[in-house]
């Protein structure tokens, strides 16, 4: 395969005429775990220690009038994470599933928080092992275990989790085998919550580049085309909330962060690979603002519902 490095520097070099043929067809499971092995910690240098946005602007408070950057709180992603626990509210006991775990601190948290046991799969190795050795730092092991998995191909018999979440992960992923399979391994009654965003417009083929070399994404979909699948997997929807203004903050203070961190970056990624993508952070912001919407998800597998 191609060095992961030199097919994102290709991809996010390409110019308009160039990314007007070759609109990017998807991005693989080992593209997305190549990716995360060599450049995750990129957002643990500059977002914090999870790999998700953090919650800015609760969705059923006033929303801001203004995104202008004017004070980083270090506890957005917790007071995310918290908030999410809150909506899967799982019991003790239970047993739940990561859907891209990333390096384990969110389900850290929920188990700590309610004493749920918490299986996570990502496509990350080195995620992996890090969330492990989270586990193991913090004496976690009889509740958190982290494997190597595809979230389509999940390696679990039916019926086998009373709740799940996959926290801005389905879109590194095959969405509709991914519901399916989360379908199939819950329990019937189980509820399921998933954060992802939905177009709101077109894209130009240089904003579609975006999301295959600057966030190893597959390109969102627009929202009744997600609900089809959703549908399709047999879910039913329980809840949606916006959460779109946490995601354009978040962004934000991501561009600033990379370039706090810019020397740094040079020196474990190469000045080529961190130019190129400082330079593309401004396209991201802009699209993720301008043409998406970023909403938070809570299903339900039917109760009666029969697996296989």
């Amino acid at each position: 395969m191609t060095d992961v490095t030199t097919a994102a520097t290709a991809r996010t070099a390409d110019s308009p005429e160039t990314a007007a043929t070759n609109t990017p067809t998807g991005v693989s499971p080992q593209e997305v775990g190549d990716w995360y092995d060599q450049f995750g910690d990129i957002y643990h240098q500059t977002l914090g220690e999870s790999v998700h946005c953090g919650l800015w602007f609760p969705p059923d408070q006033p929303q801001p009038t203004s995104l202008d950057l004017v004070d980083l709180s270090s506890h957005a992603q917790d007071r995310y994470t918290d908030y999410l626990i809150g909506i899967l509210d799982p019991q003790p006991g239970h047993h739940v599933l990561d859907i891209g775990c990333g390096t384990g601190r969110s389900a850290l948290r929920l188990t700590e928080q309610r004493g749920a046991r918490v299986t996570g799969v990502a496509i990350s190795r080195q995620q992996v092992a890090r969330a492990n050795q989270l586990a193991r730092e913090h004496r976690r092991l009889d509740k958190l275990v982290f494997e190597y998995a595809d979230a389509a191909k999940l390696p679990y018999a039916d019926n086998t989790f009373d709740c799940a979440w996959a926290v801005e992960s389905i879109c590194h992923m095959d969405r509709a085998a991914a519901l399916r399979e989360a379908w199939r391994v819950l329990r019937p009654g189980g509820v399921f919550l998933v954060l992802e965003s939905v177009l709101t417009d077109e894209l130009t083929d240089a904003e579609r580049a975006v999301f295959d070399a600057m966030l190893a994404s597959n390109l969102p979909l627009r929202m009744p085309d997600f609900f089809a699948l959703v549908d399709r997997a047999g879910f039913h929807t329980l809840e949606l909330k916006d959460l779109s203004a946490n995601l354009a903050m978040t962004m934000n203070v991501m561009e600033l962060a990379c370039h706090d961190h810019r020397e740094e970056f040079v020196r474990r990624f190469g000045a080529e690979f961190t130019d190129l993508m400082i330079s593309g952070l401004p396209a991201a912001r802009n699209v993720v603002a301008r043409k998406t919407r970023f909403f938070l998800l809570l299903l339900r597998k039917p109760l009666g519902a029969a697996s296989g």
